[in-house]
């Protein structure tokens, strides 16, 4: 009879943490319960900026996001682009020496050192006001840069991203349930910005002011990083929704989708633990509990499915967690065929598949995490051009 009662609390637990997670916080935050923060004071401000583009054998797109930014509207002038080559061995470093005229400044670092150690070298020849983090196969209008920095016009503001969007021209069932994902996430984002409680960046385009950046561990992100810092510095980030930036899902099967995320989840979750102090809700209350909903108990999911299987087997001679095993058994089995067949699978055979991937990742993610291992190197997943000048022509706010 113990056994049971503690499976059942066990079980109901679990439940009760992963409804909340995908349902209590969204409708938390729909609600405006938590607050909403104040209407930024934005107004033409043209700082110098200065672009970093980190690059990793991006031959296939780094002459069109150059040009790109040369002719975006902001004064030429007062544009500082900086791109760094990690270690690329393909024609990256050639085609970028080709805009040396225009004043694009290149750093190359012949053996690979990843990301943010490449970030930390090229922050450290910027001259720019605003430092505007952009990867190398994102795409944004003209108007973007303008208009970004039009944030920082409000002296509350450490940082401002885009509005992420995204894109996929061979798509499959993963890349199209990974674009719903996304898009989800990022509505849940914008509304933690309109609270005042975001702490986290899209690392298609996102910028920041000069004098809140410190250099970055290699071992973690800055999309997740540098917003921590401002949050700990009680500035805001804020999506500015006039500006959207796309990105071209490259990874369109399950095992390249798994690894993916498998090295944010980790690098993600060691930046927090990092910075666990703004996990205390007594000191940061909004940011706390964005931070526990968003991020800490969604890698936890998967601990809490594997809890509530394990519960409902334990109890499945009763006839509710009977149903409930064979709903899982049945759901499971779907995302065993999703993952099986992913260029075949559509929604919503596929959704079970992407699901159950986000959540594998979840687990590998935080076991790596935990037993002190590192990220691999960053790896460019294209192996022919990214359509950037189609995605590029989208209308502002419409996806894939």
């Amino acid at each position: 009879m113990k056994l049971s009662v503690a499976m059942q609390i066990l079980f109901w637990a679990s439940a009760g943490e992963i409804a909340y997670v995908y349902f209590g916080y969204p409708l938390l935050l729909k609600t405006r319960i938590l607050g909403r923060r104040t209407e930024l004071a934005r107004q033409a401000l043209l700082p110098s900026i200065s672009v970093i583009v980190p690059a990793h054998n991006e031959e296939s797109t780094i002459e069109w996001k150059l040009q790109s930014l040369i002719d975006a509207d902001y004064p030429r002038e007062l544009v500082e682009i900086l791109v760094g080559s990690d270690g690329s061995s393909d024609k990256t470093e050639d085609v970028v020496r080709r805009f040396h005229h225009e004043g694009v400044g290149l750093i190359s670092f012949p053996r690979q050192q990843g990301k943010s150690a490449m970030q930390n070298g090229l922050v450290a020849v910027a001259s720019g006001e605003i430092l505007v983090f952009t990867d190398a196969d994102s795409a944004f209008p003209p108007t973007a840069l303008r208009q970004i920095t039009e944030n920082f016009a409000d002296s509350r503001v450490g940082l401002v991203t885009a509005h992420a969007e995204y894109s996929n021209a061979n798509e499959t069932g993963v890349a199209d349930n990974e674009s719903l994902y996304l898009r989800y996430d990022t509505r849940l984002r914008e509304l933690e910005s309109e609270c005042g409680i975001l702490a986290m960046a899209s690392g298609s385009l996102f910028a920041m002011r000069r004098s809140l950046w410190q250099p970055l561990d290699p071992a973690l992100g800055d999309d997740f990083v540098l917003p921590l810092r401002v949050a700990a510095a009680g500035l805001f980030n804020v999506i500015d929704p006039r500006v959207a930036a796309i990105t071209y899902l490259d990874q369109n099967r399950p095992v390249s989708m798994l690894r993916m995320k498998i090295r944010i989840i980790s690098k993600d979750l060691r930046a927090l633990l990092t910075h666990r102090n703004l996990l205390n809700p007594i000191r940061h209350p909004g940011i706390a509990l964005g931070l526990w909903s968003h991020k800490l108990l969604r890698w936890l999911v998967s601990y809490f499915l594997l809890a509530l299987f394990a519960s409902s087997t334990l109890l499945v001679r009763q006839p509710f967690f009977q149903a409930v095993w064979w709903l899982q058994v049945w759901f499971y089995g779907l995302a065993a065929f999703g993952t099986l067949r992913p260029a075949g699978a559509r929604r919503p055979w596929s959704i079970p598949a992407s699901f159950c991937l986000v959540n594998a990742a979840a687990l590998a993610g935080s076991v790596k995490c935990f037993a002190g291992k590192t990220s691999g190197k960053w790896q460019t997943a294209r192996t022919q051009a990214t359509p950037l000048r189609e995605t590029s022509n989208l209308p502002l706010r419409q996806s894939k």
